[in-house]
């Protein structure tokens, strides 16, 4: 990563406030572009896609951190994955996923998706 110094000062920011160790800015980065590519055809659990959009808070988080250079790397990252989970996804307005997962009003954009079409949107649907 071009702005090592700088990811690992946000890395350990985020640390203190309670994310885990494991969590990196080029780790969470993966989960997202993973996520985002495949929302609509992985097999996934609930709790397996609530997991994935935690990386997405990350991103955000650290993106908010970080000084310029690494805020801009961070949202030219997102912006192309960010514009492939939405092309995968639709507005959660009648609440599916927020039966299985605590969210919020105030919560990201991304916690009020869910997939439009694949195993997890089949799950989530009415009785599912």
């Amino acid at each position: 990563m071009e702005h090592t110094a700088e990811a690992q000062r946000v890395e350990a920011a985020l640390r203190e406030i309670g994310w885990a160790a494991h969590c990196t800015i080029a780790r969470e980065q993966q989960v997202w572009a993973r996520l985002s590519a495949e929302v609509d055809t992985r097999d996934d659990t609930v709790d397996d896609y609530t997991n994935d959009l935690c990386s997405r808070d990350y991103l955000e988080l650290a993106a908010s951190m970080a000084a310029a250079g690494l805020r801009d790397t961070i949202l030219k990252e997102l912006a192309s994955a960010d514009g492939r989970f939405r092309a995968a996804t639709v507005e959660d307005s009648d609440g599916r996923l927020g039966r299985h997962f605590r969210i919020e009003r105030h919560d990201g954009w991304w916690w009020h998706r869910r997939p439009s079409k694949g195993p997890l949107a089949d799950f989530l649907t009415p009785g599912g």
